[in-house]
């Protein structure tokens, strides 16, 4: 379901509706008035929900699925129709999900709403915009020309700073959060089908926990469908980029210009070093160390120390470099010199 604070509703909507002017099969006429409320992600979705399926790996999900619908390839609406969801069979799930969804809600506008609740001693610069709904709780300083977005949760003592933009997210107390950072936007998806681009909604939040720092300019996109999370205690250096649907467990710290990728899972107290970048749906475990400039494109265990690019045991990684310095410094013989 859209969180509410955050978000407008246009749902319920029939499936005729949603899928007018698409390049989509139904197995029956019939479907097309089934009503669906709301869009959600495969695993865990519920009743008169929509979702999509384009890759076998994530068949799986189906067993924990109880959607109304789903866009799914030709190929595997079989699978679909097993579990009695109503397939929406088109070359293009992924896209024709991210039109629907754009149907069926929408962002709310920062003066829609309720009126914000803003503690007494919360210390508000006049030049900051405060959304609809939005809650700033005691000692909270919000600097100026920062916007604080409808809903949004500010926890006691939790300091923003100058021309920072928060939306939908929730933040606890404690947590400070330097100039220039944006937290909650919209992350980056981009698909395509017959009508030509378009960019994914994101109807998600950004969930931050107690005593978390995040650095100048650093961006936390919000989850596309489900949460981006920072567990207690984060620390994020300046430039840090942290895509949607990511989780970041209790402690952990990254260094500047820091870019992870979507639905990334990260372990508590995980250290990751200056201008590492790390491919989506990553899993790193606790205690795991990542050196500087180290491009991370597979799951890092528990408590190893990695580094290079593609990123290795730190060890491996060493003895590649002492080998290829060698051969760099290996005299030439006479016949190379021809």
């Amino acid at each position: 379901m859209l969180d509410d604070r955050f978000y407008v509703s246009r749902g319920p909507l029939a499936i005729a509706d949603l899928i007018e002017g698409l390049e989509v099969s139904l197995p029956d006429p019939k479907f097309l008035d089934e009503q669906i409320a709301y869009p959600a992600p495969l695993k865990g979705a519920g009743p008169q929900s929509i979702v999509f399926l384009g890759s076998k790996k994530n068949i799986a999900h189906l067993a924990a699925c109880n959607a109304t619908a789903c866009f799914v390839t030709d190929a595997l609406s079989v699978h679909v129709g097993a579990q009695h969801i109503i397939p929406l069979i088109t070359k293009t799930p992924r896209a024709h999900f991210a039109r629907a969804m754009s149907l069926l809600g929408a962002q709310m506008n920062i003066d829609d709403g309720a009126t914000a609740y803003v503690s007494d001693t919360a210390r508000v610069h006049p030049s900051a915009v405060i959304g609809a709904g939005a809650r700033l709780g005691p000692d909270v300083v919000v600097g100026p020309n920062s916007v604080i977005g409808a809903g949004v949760e500010l926890g006691d003592t939790s300091e923003i700073g100058p021309n920072v933009t928060i939306e939908a997210a929730i933040i606890g107390v404690n947590c400070t959060i330097k100039a220039g950072a944006v937290i909650g936007g919209r992350g980056f998806g981009v698909d395509h089908d017959a009508n030509g681009l378009i960019d994914i909604p994101h109807f998600g939040r950004v969930i931050i926990g107690d005593n978390v720092s995040i650095g100048a300019n650093s961006c936390i996109d919000r989850g596309q469908l489900g949460d981006t999370v920072l567990g207690n205690n984060v620390k994020l250096d300046n430039l840090v980029q942290i895509g949607h649907n990511v989780s970041i467990g209790n402690g952990s710290r990254l260094a500047a210009q820091v870019g992870i990728s979507g639905s990334c899972i990260i372990g508590q107290d995980v250290m990751i070093g200056g201008s590492v970048g790390m491919a989506d749906h990553i899993e790193i475990g606790d205690n795991a160390h990542i050196a500087g400039r180290a491009g991370v494109m597979r799951n890092i265990p528990a408590g190893q120390y990695w580094g290079g690019t593609p990123a290795q045991p730190m060890k491996d990684f060493m003895r590649e470099v002492a080998v290829t310095r060698k051969l760099a410094r290996r005299p030439k013989k006479d016949s190379d010199e021809t």
